[in-house]
């Protein structure tokens, strides 16, 4: 018996050896890196994020992420490794493949797309960013998007397709459908901060703020307004962030956005897919349901699933809480808001479309008031409205939204009417009677300097 079973203790240590030796080298490149940067004290603060993280715990090194083939384009030799900065889904996906695969499906990975879809010549972004009669030129190039690099890009994304980390027209960016040189989309660290990583920091509603705030979805605000995000701000410190599986009433009492958009709930899985439940598409001039089609890129998004059942999936989320009756009847009031508004906002857009018709605006895209105010109803005060509407932010439905749309409305009525009179010429202020106005404060103030000499 000896004989047999001392072979097999030595074939289990062999064996058990041979199991750890990826791991122990894994462990020596990444103790080269740490030792390196904490020894020259550079980014030294990333080396303690990475010691504290999940990563760290896990023995997912540096290197894991890091590592490139010397054919990359934003290969780059640094101290004996071929590494590259910018960590893609791709690189994410050898550990986190399904959490990729559904971020790919989603709106947040076609951020890039949109961008250069709306950066041309005819398109606002665009127009931001020339100089009258040129580009930005920075050292024998031609920045043609100067305005939009640490603006719409800092969010959506840049696209460093055959680029280097070297080109600062593409680098640094973190944004969420970022292009990457191996081709895949989106940035992972862009709620998911390097270099920890935290869940915790991806679930509060303040890591999806970076983004979703300001005149045109301020998503972050109306969060903070509505009861949801009240509870958030007077309880939030005592729950539990952490929990991989996150659950309504046990971990937290209100949802953040990503309870609502990511988290599980009763036969609703969690998921990457943050239009995996969005039953309407609110950014768009008209509001249209969500049938698989990402508006105006015409890129097929989401599972396949039809709108009706990316509702039910978030009625089912909001059924943690709230009854049947409550939910239904919440969707009821929130889709009448959405017809509302897109009535109004198309009596708005055919006054201004029967003006190019007649020949009475220029081809050119905002060189007219009229154009901006048009674009403010839908694109401002339009979205404030309807977004409101689902997120319980009654002021960014009433005085955000619909009163500055009727407010917008009159205005272009007045201003296509003064346009109309003028023949084409003039008449295109944005304020009824400023010429005048101007002119009175003029004759004023000549009047109150002539007292004065008198005196």
């Amino acid at each position: 018996m000896k004989k047999i079973v001392v072979p097999i203790v030595l074939m289990w240590i062999v064996l058990l050896a041979l199991s750890v030796l990826p791991a122990a080298s894994a462990a020596v490149e990444t103790d080269a890196c740490i030792d390196c940067h904490s020894k020259l004290d550079v980014m030294s603060a990333i080396s303690s994020d990475w010691m504290e993280s999940k990563h760290a715990r896990n023995g997912v090194t540096c290197q894991n992420c890091h590592e490139a083939n010397p054919s990359d384009s934003d290969a780059m030799s640094h101290n004996g490794f071929t590494i590259s900065p910018v960590v893609s889904p791709k690189d994410c996906s050898a550990c986190h493949s399904k959490e990729v695969e559904e971020f790919e499906q989603s709106l947040h990975a076609l951020g890039t797309l949109y961008y250069e879809y709306l950066f041309d010549s005819e398109k606002l972004p665009y127009i931001e960013s020339q100089l009258e009669g040129g580009y930005i030129a920075v050292e024998g190039q031609d920045i043609t998007h100067a305005a939009t690099i640490r603006g719409c890009q800092a969010c959506h994304g840049t696209n460093m397709t055959g680029k280097s980390t070297s080109d600062s027209s593409v680098w640094p960016n973190n944004g969420i459908g970022r292009i990457n040189p191996d081709g895949s989309m989106g940035s992972c660290s862009a709620c998911h901060t390097r270099h920890t990583f935290s869940i915790a920091e991806a679930r509060h509603p303040e890591t999806c703020g970076q983004c979703h705030m300001g005149p045109d979805h301020p998503h972050i605000e109306m969060y903070q307004e509505s009861k949801h995000g009240n509870i958030y701000a007077a309880e939030g410190d005592s729950w539990n962030w952490d929990e991989e599986d996150w659950k309504a009433g046990e971990d937290y009492r209100a949802p953040t956005c990503a309870g609502c958009h990511m988290s599980s709930a009763p036969g609703v899985p969690a998921t990457h897919d943050v239009s995996a439940r969005l039953s309407w598409e609110l950014e768009s001039p008209i509001s249209r349901r969500t049938d698989n089609t990402a508006n105006s890129l015409g890129t097929p998004i989401s599972d396949g699933s039809t709108w009706q059942e990316k509702q039910e999936r978030m009625k089912t989320v909001c059924k943690q809480c709230h009854s049947s009756t409550w939910v239904n009847n919440y969707y009821e009031q929130a889709d009448i808001v959405v017809e509302l508004y897109n009535g109004q906002y198309e009596e708005g857009k055919s006054v201004v479309d029967a003006l190019y018709d007649d020949g009475l605006l220029t081809k050119t895209a905002f060189d007219e008031p009229i154009e901006f105010k048009i674009y403010e109803m839908w694109h401002h005060e339009g979205r404030r409205a309807r977004m409101g509407a689902f997120m319980m932010a009654p002021d960014y439905v009433q005085w955000h939204g619909f009163y500055e749309m009727l407010k917008d409305k009159v205005e272009i009525e007045e201003m296509a009417e003064q346009i109309r009179n003028s023949g084409g010429e003039g008449g295109n202020s944005t304020t009824p009677g400023f010429g005048a106005v101007l002119a009175a404060v003029g004759i004023l103030g000549v009047l109150f300097v002539m007292g004065r000499r008198r005196d």
